[in-house]
Formats: C-alpha cells, structure tokens, sequence
C-alpha cells in the first residue's frame, strides 16, 4: 500500500487522557496561574505568552515532575493505532502545544519512543524553577501559538499525501482550518469543525480513528457499519 496520508496527532487531551499541562499547573503551579489563563481565555494574550508566564510560576523538582509524568495515563489504543500506521507506511507525528519534556517521558513510558515530537521546550533553571523556550513557533502564526502546527504540517507532510489532524481541543483549531486536509475531532475540537463546515469524522478513542482512516485507506469505508456519531461528516480525502 502506498502512502497517501501523513497524520498528525495532538497530545494533550488526545493521546494522554487529561491534559498533562493543566494537570501539571494545578499540582505545582502558584496561584496566579489562574489569572493567566482568564487572560488567555478572554483573548488577552496567546497561548505562547500564555504558557510562558504559567511555566514561570510552576514550583516542582525534577522528581516531583518525573513522579506526575509517571502517573499520565494515554488513550491505552493508541499505540495499536501508531503500529497500524507504521505497518501501513503512514507517517505519524505528535504536534503539541504542551511541553516536550513530559510528553517524551510519557511516550516513554508507553513504549512509544520512536515518535516524532514537536512541542515547547521545558527547562529546568534551578530552585525548582522552569522555563520554556518554542522552537516551533512562527512570527505570523494566527494562533500566536508555541508550536505553529499549521507551519509544522506544511513542512513535515510527505510530498504527495493528504494531512490528516488529530485533535480534541483549541490548540488544534487553526490547524484544522488552514494546514489539514481531514480531521479526526473530539470535544471542543468536533463543534469548531461543525461550525465552519470542516471535512471531518467524530471519534471517541484511537480504535475509531484506526477503523475509519484504514476503511477508506483500503477502499472500504461503509458508513452502514458504523454508529451515527463516527460516520463521517466531510468529505474523506482522496488521494
């Protein structure tokens, strides 16, 4: 089978069951963390300038982040759906807004250790303080994001292959509009690709995504074998 998809998952919320960053902030975080999010939700500020100030108020050490990062739990059918793609040729990356030191530990502890991940840099500066440093982010990103996943998809899909997001939340929204081709969407992420009329399936777990994007991979998608909430809703992308 020829590659015709590169995939694209989000971490937070996607692949971990939670959202590693806020459980990380409400464990460690001084208080003010808070404020800086009501700022961020309200429009006030990116998410870059949003994680930058909430990443200065964490107080943890290095052990106390590695025991929180040990506790994450992941959707336990993702590593099915990454063998599958590598099986098939399809390319899989995660694409984080999150922090790249926790995401690997927990990639890590799940065996997944080969995956390509793009995320903030998380620092450690001494005193139980951190920093965070975005490698990935771009001047002219919609989002004023960290991490750019428009610009990353642009740039890491294979030539000749359609983009296909994973995502549940806003980190993914521009995403979704600007750089995918279909999106796989949960959560706040599924109303975004309804109210701008995004091609895109429901799902609820990893097993759903690996069954519909390997059905119309092999020419056999059949909307009669599925439940209403994971027939798709868009086009599916050929290629």
């Amino acid at each position: 089978m020829r590659t015709r998809y590169s995939v694209f998952c989000d971490f937070d919320g996607t692949v971990s069951a939670k959202d590693v960053t806020d459980v990380l902030l409400e464990a460690y975080a001084l208080p003010q963390w808070q404020e800086v999010e009501a700022l961020w939700r309200a429009g006030c500020i990116g998410s870059m300038e949003c994680m930058r100030r909430q990443v200065a108020l964490l107080r943890c050490s290095r052990q106390e982040l590695d025991a929180l990062a040990d506790s994450v739990a992941i959707d336990p059918r993702f590593p099915d759906f990454v063998a599958a793609c590598r099986e098939a040729r399809v390319p899989v990356a995660i694409l984080s807004d999150g922090l790249d030191y926790v995401i690997l530990r927990v990639l890590q502890n799940h065996g997944l250790t080969n995956l390509p991940v793009y995320a903030n840099r998380l620092e450690m500066v001494g005193d139980g303080r951190y920093a965070l440093s975005f490698p990935h982010a771009q001047t002219a990103c919609l989002a004023a994001s960290g991490t750019c996943k428009c610009a990353l998809i642009e740039t890491l899909r294979q030539p000749g292959t359609k983009a296909i997001l994973v995502g549940d939340g806003a980190s993914d929204f521009c995403a979704a509009r600007e750089a995918a081709d279909f999106v796989f969407a949960k959560d706040s992420l599924l109303e975004h690709c309804r109210e701008f009329a995004l091609p895109h399936a429901a799902y609820s777990d990893f097993s759903d995504t690996k069954r519909l994007l390997f059905n119309h991979l092999c020419g056999e998608y059949d909307a009669q074998r599925h439940s209403p909430n994971l027939a798709y809703e868009g086009y599916p992308p050929h290629g």
